[in-house]
């Protein structure tokens, strides 16, 4: 799904170990997109699991200077990346809008 010149990723349900290979090849780097959504907010459960998933995902996305930003709509999720120690490697949202907004001003010329 494209929002523009953004793509979104969404992910729902339970991520965890189980469904590590779904999970995977759901994170996909779209061919033209500039910047990605990946839109956790239908996420009801998240463990390390999801988390090296993400942080994969996000290098093979900066290697190419594609910007990646988070939509997270689970408290527990969020819990999770801020004990990870992660909230400084992704650019985290609670707003879709201002998500996209974010990722918008990436793409600006």
């Amino acid at each position: 799904m494209t929002d523009g010149s953004i793509a979104v990723i969404p992910l729902s349900g339970e991520l965890e170990i189980g469904r590590k290979a779904e999970i995977r090849s759901t994170l996909q780097l779209p061919r033209s997109a500039k910047s990605i959504l990946i839109d956790c907010s239908d996420v009801t459960y998240a463990d390390s699991t999801a988390l090296a998933e993400l942080m994969r995902f996000n290098h093979e996305a900066d290697a190419k200077c594609v910007g990646v930003a988070i939509l997270i709509g689970n408290p527990q999720f969020a819990r999770l990346l801020h004990y990870a120690g992660l909230v400084h490697v992704f650019e985290v949202f609670e707003s879709r809008a201002a998500a996209l907004s974010y990722l918008g001003s990436r793409n600006a010329p």
